[in-house]
């Protein structure tokens, strides 16, 4: 019999994955040598380096790569378009280069993995620092917690240079992905303990971090997830038991912050007002310029908004700095990783990781898309790099070599 082949392991690529989310110590304890030389772009030079070595190949025929490239390929035009409308834009280059260095995770990844091992590796890297965020996240909790609500006590965790928001949005796409690995593959003990301590973290990240949008994106990830699942009946105690429950034991200031959400014209809070307010602005800056948009990041410039701020919802931004040919790339990413997740959950056998990295998948899309109404849930790459990772091993899942049965279990 021959033995099994092993392949080459991207060990810089899951050093890169455990270090995405920690801003903290990027900032804080890794040196910036200049020159371009900083974590971000050396650590990306190095999993490049690593996947290329390994000599895997990307799915084939995977449309999201299609898309994805020529999004990449837009966003530089899009960049060219922005200085048409806008004096400054010093600092455009360096913001597409983050958010596509996040963005190029879906590459790194489906090149580097060829077997469930490295699979399960990847996985196993994207795991291992929620346990230090969740401490982070309770350190900076304690030092302003209060019994009512304030916005004070909004927290970013290991998001140093990002906000709540964003925060809370990483932590949604990991819960809702291990909920999905926890509840549909049949994994070791061990694994599922791991698991479930990990949904425990990123959970509390989000209840913390007090984003009212994060709250309902997860909400209905979790949902997603359940209603999808092919042995969704055997949640209907739990979930009974959990809806009678949560009101009781969630912190009273976070019940006020989710009470406060509220859309009719005389009950808005500030924060809300004001986003319909650019969003009015952001339609106007389309309806002038529908075929481009006026280029990329332009919309927060006074140029273009008066008020100097974003519009707080991806999908209008696009509209008005990508114009036409920008949504439609951006409605094609999104609909690809939707079908492409649909797809394999139809075709992959149940209780195997295949099937629930691609259930997993559609929770937390169904989050991503939510979390975008009011926000920017795409471009940064701390937010967004594990999303890409996860979009990268269900796209290449159904190229690997069967999974090994646990032993115990038929085949």
């Amino acid at each position: 019999m021959r033995p099994a082949r092993v392949h080459r392991q991207n060990w810089p690529l899951y050093a890169f994955l455990m270090l995405l989310p920690l801003q903290n110590i990027q900032v804080g304890y890794i040196p910036n040598l200049g020159g371009g030389l900083n974590f971000l772009n050396v650590a990306f030079l190095a999993s490049l380096v690593g996947a290329l070595a390994s000599g895997g190949r990307l799915a084939p025929g995977a449309s999201i790569n299609r898309w994805v490239f020529a999004y990449i390929a837009y966003s530089l035009v899009s960049l060219f378009v922005a200085s048409q409308y806008v004096a400054d834009t010093g600092d455009h280059f360096q913001m597409m280069k983050d958010h596509l260095i996040g963005m190029s995770l879906l590459f790194l990844v489906q090149k580097s993995v060829q077997d469930w091992t490295t699979a399960r590796r990847v996985i196993i890297a994207m795991m291992v620092p929620l346990p230090y965020i969740a401490k982070v996240a309770w350190s900076q909790h304690l030092s302003v917690a209060s019994w009512h609500y304030s916005d004070d006590l909004r927290i970013s965790g290991t998001f140093s240079m990002l906000g709540a928001n964003e925060f809370a949005a990483f932590c949604v796409t990991a819960a809702v992905m291990a909920f999905a690995l926890l509840l549909a593959a049949r994994l070791p003990r061990l694994w599922k303990l791991g698991l479930g301590f990990c949904i425990a973290c990123m959970v509390m990240g989000v209840l913390y971090a007090y984003s009212r949008t994060a709250y309902i994106a997860l909400i209905l990830g979790l949902v997603t997830v359940i209603l999808v699942w092919r042995g969704r009946w055997k949640m209907i105690a739990p979930l009974f038991l959990a809806a009678v429950l949560l009101p009781a034991i969630l912190p009273y200031s976070v019940i006020e912050r989710f009470d406060s959400t509220a859309v009719e014209e005389n009950e808005r809070d500030e924060s809300t007002e004001l986003r319909f307010v650019y969003w009015g602005i952001a339609w106007d800056t389309y309806t002038r310029h529908p075929v481009t948009g006026t280029g990329y990041h332009s919309f927060q410039h006074t140029e273009i908004n008066p008020h100097g701020k974003d519009t707080h919802n991806l999908y209008i931004r696009t509209l008005a700095e990508g114009g036409t040919i920008g949504a439609v790339l951006l409605l094609g990413i999104l609909l690809s990783i939707l079908l492409m997740a649909r797809k394999e959950i139809s075709n992959a056998p149940s209780g195997t990781l295949r099937y629930a990295l691609a259930l997993g998948l559609m929770g937390a899309w169904m989050a991503l898309v939510v979390g975008n109404l009011f926000g920017d849930r795409f471009t940064h790459y701390p937010m967004m790099a594990h999303f890409w990772a996860f979009v990268a091993l269900v796209a290449k899942a159904r190229f690997l070599p069967a999974e090994a049965p646990r032993p115990g279990r038929p085949a």
